[in-house]
C-alpha cells in the first residue's frame, strides 16, 4: 500500500509542479493532454516523500520504506534521462565542445547523458551499500543528498526556456541546497548516534560480566 501512495503521489505531484514550470496559462492550456507532456522529477519526490511519510503514521509503520527502492530510483531517473535524450528535450544550453549534440535548432551540452552517467554511478553507489548502512532511513538520505549534489550544477547547463531566479539559482537549485543540507544534517545525527551507541556498547558489556 505504501508503495502505491507513493507511486500515485509521485505522478500527481510531478505533473502538479508543470504549474510552478509552465506559468498558469500553458499549463491549463496543456491540462486535457497533460499526461503526455513533460514532469517535473522534483514535484514528483517532493510529493510522493510527504505523501509516505504520512501513510507510514497512519498505519503506523516504523521503518523507511524508501531504503527499499532507493537504489532503483536513480536507475530509473537514468533511464529517463536516456528518454530525454532520445526524444529531444530537457536539453542543455548552446556549447562549442566537441561532444556537443544537435538539439533544439543548436549544437548543446547533452546534459540528459550527463546526468544519466551520474545516476548510474549512484545506482551503483546505493546498489553496494544495501547492506552496509544500517541506520533506518540511511540509504533514502544518501540518495536524497547525492542526487541533490549531481543536479545542483546541472542546473547551470540546462537551457531553461522560463527559468525561475532567485539570487542567481533556479527554483530547481533552491530545492537541491534545502534537500541536501536537510537530510544531510539528518545522515549526520544518525551517524552520531551510531557512534554513540557503540561507544556505550562495550561499559554495558562490562556491566553485564
Amino acid at each position: 500500500m505504501v508503495g502505491s501512495v507513493g507511486m500515485l503521489s509521485g505522478i500527481i505531484g510531478a505533473k502538479l509542479s508543470m504549474l510552478v514550470f509552465l506559468g498558469p496559462a500553458e499549463f491549463w492550456r496543456l491540462l486535457p493532454t497533460i499526461t503526455s507532456h513533460g514532469s517535473a522529477l522534483f514535484g514528483g519526490l517532493t510529493f510522493g516523500y510527504f505523501a509516505v511519510t504520512v501513510t507510514e503514521r497512519i498505519l503506523k509503520i516504523d521503518r523507511c520504506t524508501g531504503d527499499l527502492i532507493a537504489p532503483f530510483l536513480p536507475l530509473g531517473q537514468a533511464i529517463g534521462r536516456l528518454g530525454n535524450f532520445l526524444a529531444g528535450d530537457a536539453f542543455g544550453i548552446p556549447a562549442s565542445l566537441p561532444w556537443a549534440v544537435y538539439q533544439g535548432g543548436a549544437y548543446r551540452h547533452p546534459v540528459q547523458i550527463y546526468e544519466m552517467v551520474l545516476d548510474l554511478l549512484l545506482f551503483a553507489f546505493l546498489w553496494r551499500r544495501r547492506y552496509t548502512s544500517f541506520r533506518d532511513g540511511e540509504l533514502f538520505a544518501m540518495y536524497l543528498v547525492v542526487y541533490a549534489v549531481i543536479r545542483f550544477p546541472l542546473e547551470f547547463l540546462r537551457y531553461q526556456p522560463t527559468p525561475l531566479y532567485f539570487l542567481g539559482l533556479t527554483l530547481v537549485q533552491w530545492m537541491c541546497l534545502a534537500g541536501a543540507l536537510w537530510f544531510g544534517y539528518q545522515l549526520y545525527l544518525q551517524r552520531k548516534r551510531a557512534n554513540l551507541d557503540r561507544n556505550l556498547l562495550p561499559h554495558f558489556s562490562e556491566k553485564v560480566l
